[in-house]
């Protein structure tokens, strides 16, 4: 396998950084084909099951106890970062944290290079989040590189490199989890093939919708409405991917101008954080039109759902957490992403086999 310099290795398209990273790390959601997302959300459901009795979670807490993650968050992150930690927690896993790099030896002038390759000497697996989507690429690079190697099964790899967020790039691992939400939302209605997905917002800068998109070509007769204002609009790299793939999508200037036509309804807030404008002039409001209230349930298909990656502001009136209405569901994307997540580490460490041996036993 060729051998790439850390610049090489950032300068090469993802297309060429794809066969890299094989199933070692999780970068993006181009990774994945459609028996791998079927394979994760099938070991979701079986982790689901089978934590329910003590036997259970016992199995579960005992696959990865030998193990240490490291969960590398240096950009604000509560849902990411704590469904992580809950979910080495249930695989036994011991963890560490840094949240902060004013305490670590990068405020000392430490590079991130020197600085990963540190971390990798203490832990099995590091998930990062950071603002800069080069960086997860350069923990990548840098464990690809390094000596160390960890005994998995009956081979060795190296140390999983797991983003959790990159840059307003990628966020694979929440689309993962929003895929698992809404096969498990469309389960009584065919699944998520032929099914139409508005997403509103900021879909520009917002990572998660970019990376749902990207899986979206694994479900055929997907289409895509993009409801945002034209600053926030997708952006041209997304719209390339998806024509290239020959998934229809069209523009609007509303809810109310796609929302009838929706299976699903993936609300995102303005990303002013990337403007700096939420520590300067407070954050930007959502324009009405762009705003989800209890009139729009009314007009949501009855085997629609509504999802959110949180966290949200104004975007969806507060009526509508509390309607009691089934279709309402990022609360429950919320725990999902705990137990994909769950699934996403036992598979980087081989253990999804017993998890599905004992959920599905064969007599």
């Amino acid at each position: 396998m060729k051998r790439y310099s850390l610049p090489q290795f950032l300068a090469i398209t993802k297309e060429q950084q794809l066969p890299l990273i094989g199933k070692n790390s999780i970068l993006y959601a181009e990774q994945f084909d459609r028996s791998q997302l079927d394979h994760y959300c099938k070991v979701a459901d079986a982790c689901r099951i089978i934590h329910k009795t003590d036997a259970g979670a016992d199995l579960l807490a005992s696959l990865l106890r030998h193990r240490t993650a490291l969960n590398f968050f240096v950009q604000p992150s509560s849902r990411t970062f704590l469904s992580f930690s809950a979910a080495q927690t249930i695989l036994g896993m011991r963890r560490m944290s840094l949240r902060d790099l004013k305490i670590s030896s990068m405020s000392k002038g430490e590079s991130l290079v020197d600085s990963i390759r540190t971390f990798m000497s203490y832990v099995d697996m590091i998930v990062m989040r950071h603002e800069d989507e080069n960086a997860v690429k350069a923990a990548f690079w840098i464990s690809w590189n390094s000596e160390r190697r960890l005994l998995v099964g009956d081979g060795e790899q190296m140390v999983p490199i797991v983003s959790g967020g990159a840059g307003t790039e990628e966020h694979p691992t929440q689309a993962l989890l929003d895929v698992y939400t809404l096969q498990k939302s469309f389960d009584q209605h065919g699944g998520i093939a032929g099914k139409t997905i508005m997403m509103v917002g900021d879909l520009k800068r917002g990572r998660t919708v970019r990376s749902l998109s990207y899986m979206m070509r694994h479900y055929p007769g997907v289409r895509l409405i993009f409801a945002a204002p034209d600053r926030y609009q997708m952006s041209a790299d997304v719209c390339t991917f998806l024509d290239l793939h020959s998934i229809p999508y069209s523009c609007v200037d509303s809810i109310d101008d796609g929302i009838k036509d929706a299976d699903a309804v993936y609300m995102t807030r303005i990303q002013d954080e990337w403007d700096g404008l939420a520590a300067s002039d407070g954050h930007v409001a959502t324009p009405e039109r762009f705003r989800f209230g209890l009139r729009h349930l009314d007009m949501l298909k009855q085997s629609g759902c509504l999802l959110h990656p949180l966290p949200k502001r104004d975007e969806i009136d507060e009526a509508v957490d509390y309607s009691g209405d089934g279709r309402v569901v990022y609360w429950r994307q919320e725990r999902n992403g705990m137990w994909m997540r769950v699934a996403i580490i036992a598979a980087l460490f081989k253990a999804d086999a017993a998890i599905l041996a004992h959920a599905y036993p064969i007599h």
